[in-house]
């Protein structure tokens, strides 16, 4: 159980598979076991790091204010202890925001990012959760708001019941404050006034039922080097509904970009 404690916090991370590192940021309100279906299949052919932010998981779950820049901290951190210096980062919702800045402030450390329901625009429904999160209960809350990342009618079939749970399971744990707090970090950032900056080849993919669809759209016509695909059926978190069809999608982009071959294991 490896934790970093470089940007004065407790970070947990858990650490899969060899070769060139595959860095993966969750989004709310999850923690790493939303990328479950990726960590199982490219830790065949990379070294899969996936960590817990701030407020979720095995991480400190700070209530005070802190900057966007720390959650960026929290990352460079993991990174310089586990000697990563080149690799590719795999980001979700604001996992993805911390992803591109992370593009913008240390352009050499990543050779390529991937995001799911990403986009550089600050979240329309952050003020709400912010409320929501500081004054309701928090299991029901958190409930609430991991059915409406998924497609219509996803949370009732017998598979996404069983993710829902999983991913629910540590509610009681969880602060609602502290995951206030995480929302707050991105008061008054407009990232999309900057990822113009990356140069490194960026692939986003939304749902077709994702909020974020028109702002990842937006945000891949912002980027040079970007590529954007959408996975019919799905919601904001498309890789836990159709993980197939998002692995795929991953391979061929890594395989244009020369930066996945399986024949090699």
């Amino acid at each position: 159980m490896p934790y970093s404690f470089r940007s004065g916090v407790s970070i947990y991370y858990e650490v899969v598979g060899e070769g060139k590192p595959l860095f993966m940021l969750h989004a709310n309100p999850c923690d790493h076991r939303m990328w479950m279906y990726q960590i199982s299949h490219f830790s065949r052919y990379f070294k899969v790091i996936a960590s817990d932010m701030r407020g979720y998981g095995r991480s400190d779950k700070p209530q005070n204010l802190y900057a966007f820049k720390d959650l960026v901290r929290d990352v460079v951190g993991i990174c310089q202890q586990e000697n990563v210096s080149e690799g590719i980062l795999m980001g979700a919702s604001m996992g993805s925001k911390i992803g591109f800045k992370i593009g913008i402030d240390y352009p050499d450390l990543f050779q390529a990012q991937i995001h799911v329901g990403g986009n550089s625009f600050r979240g329309s429904s952050y003020d709400a959760r912010i409320i929501g999160y500081e004054n309701e209960h928090l299991p029901s809350y958190r409930k609430m708001h991991l059915k409406e990342l998924f497609a219509p009618g996803f949370v009732d079939t017998k598979r996404g019941n069983y993710l829902s749970k999983v991913v629910l399971e540590d509610s009681s744990l969880l602060s609602g404050k502290a995951i206030s707090s995480l929302f707050h970090t991105f008061d008054k950032i407009e990232l999309s006034h900057e990822v113009s900056q990356i140069k490194v080849p960026v692939l986003i993919v939304n749902g077709e039922y994702d909020n974020s669809l028109e702002g990842g759209k937006k945000t891949a016509n912002l980027i040079k080097s970007s590529k954007h695909q959408t996975i019919l059926g799905t919601g904001h978190l498309c890789n836990l509904e159709d993980p197939s069809a998002f692995d795929a999608i991953v391979e061929e982009f890594l395989q244009e970009h020369k930066l996945f071959s399986p024949l090699l294991k």
